[in-house]
């Protein structure tokens, strides 16, 4: 399709085809809010895909399942000296005390959008030093490109001169939650170009983007129990439970050979990952200390300590709210009876421990019924770090099988979902369609007729062909699916009284709204937005390539003027918004690039 370039080979084939396209290196990354990881496949053309999974990372190398911490220690002058497992060792903590080097963790939570923030009383942990977001975000994309490297260069055969060969073309595949839209994809291109996985000149066609539910569910179709129960017209959901985020999205099944799938309703984002279950435990050990009488440096110490190992043990392996909890706040020689710790052991009740999990397991549970809500869906897919919970599991199953919705998980461990769904989506992507997260629309001008009362004391603009009236609204696109090949056209229209118009930059603002019925009207008689829009993005282009496509006129007032009529399309159907230009010059539709820029504070 000319002006757009999407991912994936044949839209007929299946994952488990042999490989249609031109040879390449895929690279999917999955950056959460603790743990991250990477899996990466070397297309090559007629031979089957291969997902590698990059283990053996530097400081954890029996963690064969591949995940990585989501840190990194920083030095006073913003560089990066550690990262990941290496960066939370006791030398590397050592090493912090003596030279002043603080630790970004949970950065993660910085990008998500403010509304999110907002919505959820976010408390954000600040970065260290002056270093930014985006930095921050580089200095790890570029780490874990420097690891993808090394691991492909020892694991595949002739590794480094098919690195060095195909690098040039490598393509990346970044999952971020479903919350997420065109800013926090614009933050995470620019970090992976700054990281060296491509240039910015080729940044958009060789950089990607798929939610990580969206990734989920390929990794699920293949690697779960329900691929043989799958049927058309069947309804399932995927409830990706990570660190931070919790996305739940609807799909029917549409056909399956090859598998093809459609979202139902707008996807959903609950900020109620496992990150917020360690900070209620934390709150709890603290007050607990406090009220015993620990000094403070004590109580820092021994609450960090719990929380450690209750993040490693307690809270993956808890379900039963009978049963006593022991975590570990000490050395084996702390004793304190009046809080039931004994050889630096305390235990907790297991309703106690509940109380940790109840604010996120409710708002998990609230979601996802929100999703179901005339639905008829079979099963729930559980997937995510969070997902491996039993409790978690548990409480969806009471939930839920009792209407009729079975709770699934994969036969895999549900923490690779992400990373190895990216590799799968980009070869055989299975959604067709999508629902957009907001309804679309622009300011348009109306011809003005003086005998329209709200017409009257209207901003207006004078063209050559007459009158028009600012701040009308227009809708492109609200709330239905989109076919992920689906172009939304919208015509321009521009008058100019030379033959020779400087044709340069266009920018064209695209507003969202949550109207049902959209107004006539966007703006009030003033000029103000009327409550209900909000600035989204704007489509940025060059139409200095379109002077061919001017036409001369004359007015019914005898006034020459030359006109340029051309398209601004969009596809919203896909992850990630695409925009280009189209126009008839001598009979031929041309096409010509267009980006989608966001806009601050969105």
């Amino acid at each position: 399709m000319d002006g757009i370039n999407a991912p994936g080979g044949s839209s007929s084939r299946s994952f488990d085809d042999p490989w249609n396209g031109p040879s390449k290196i895929v690279i999917g990354v999955d950056i959460g809010t603790t743990q991250s990881g990477v899996a990466f496949a070397f297309l090559q053309e007629g031979a089957k895909p291969f997902i590698h999974r990059v283990t053996q990372w530097p400081g954890q190398t029996q963690n064969l399942h591949g995940k990585i911490p989501t840190v990194i220690l920083y030095s006073s002058n913003n560089k990066p000296e550690l990262f990941g497992a290496e960066a939370l060792t006791p030398q590397a903590a050592n090493a912090a005390d003596d030279k002043g080097w603080k630790l970004a963790q949970h950065f993660k939570l910085h990008l998500h959008p403010a509304r999110l923030i907002a919505e959820h009383g976010l408390e954000l942990e600040p970065l260290p030093f002056s270093v930014s977001l985006r930095q921050v975000y580089s200095d790890f994309l570029g780490y874990l490109l420097q690891r993808t490297q090394t691991y492909f260069e020892d694991h595949i055969s002739g590794g480094k001169q098919i690195w060095k060969q195909y690098k040039p073309t490598m393509e990346v595949v970044l999952a971020h939650p479903n919350g997420w839209g065109i800013r926090e994809q614009s933050t995470l291109r620019s970090a992976a170009v700054e990281a060296g996985f491509t240039s910015a000149d080729d940044a958009a066609t060789l950089i990607h983007f798929v939610h990580e539910a969206e990734a989920s569910v390929h990794f699920c179709v293949l690697y779960s129990d329900i691929r043989s129960q799958l049927e058309p017209g069947m309804t399932f959901a995927v409830c990706d439970a990570g660190g931070s985020t919790v996305d739940t999205t609807v799909y029917t099944v549409q056909s399956l050979n090859p598998i093809r799938l459609k979202e139902t309703r707008t996807p959903d984002c609950v900020q109620a990952g496992a990150i917020f279950i360690d900070k209620s435990a934390r709150k709890y050990l603290c007050t607990m200390l406090r009220e015993a009488g620990l000094p403070p440096q004590e109580i820092d110490d021994y609450a960090a300590h719990g929380v450690k190992d209750f993040e490693l043990y307690s809270k993956r392996g808890f379900k039963d709210t009978n049963a006593d909890q022991n975590i570990e706040i000490a050395w084996l020689t702390y004793n304190n009876p009046a809080i039931r710790v004994r050889r630096g052991q305390l235990t907790l009740e297991g309703s106690k421990v509940k109380t940790f999990f109840d604010t996120c397991v409710y708002k998990i549970l609230e979601s996802v019924s929100s999703q179901l809500e005339d639905a008829d869906s079979s099963h729930i897919l559980l997937v995510g770090g969070f997902g491996e919970s039993p409790f978690l599991r548990e409480q969806l199953k009471e939930r839920f099988e009792p209407i009729g919705c079975k709770v699934a998980t994969t036969s895999e461990q549900a923490s690779k979902a992400v990373a190895d769904g990216t590799i799968i989506w980009y070869t055989s992507n299975m959604v067709m369609e999508r629902i957009p997260p907001h309804s679309y629309g622009i300011e348009v001008l109306i011809s003005y007729d003086p005998q329209a009362q709200d017409h009257k004391r209207r901003m207006t603009v004078k063209w050559p062909t007459g009158l028009y009236v600012k701040g009308g609204a227009d809708r492109r696109m609200q709330g239905v699916p989109v076919g992920c090949d689906h172009i939304t056209r919208r015509p321009y229209y521009r008058e100019y009284t030379t033959p020779d118009p400087a044709l340069k930059k266009f920018t064209e603002e695209i507003w969202f709204h949550t109207f049902e019925d959209v107004p006539r009207w966007m703006r009030f008689k003033p000029g103000s937005l009327m409550p209900g829009f909000q600035l989204g993005c704007s489509v940025n282009a060059d139409l200095s390539d379109m002077k061919g496509a001017l036409r001369a006129h004359t007015s019914p007032k005898g006034v020459r003027y030359w006109s340029l009529s051309f398209n601004v399309c969009i596809t919203f159907g896909r992850t990630a918004p695409r925009a280009f230009l189209e126009w008839e010059e001598e009979g031929v539709t041309r096409t010509g690039n267009a980006r989608l820029i966001s806009m601050p504070g969105q």
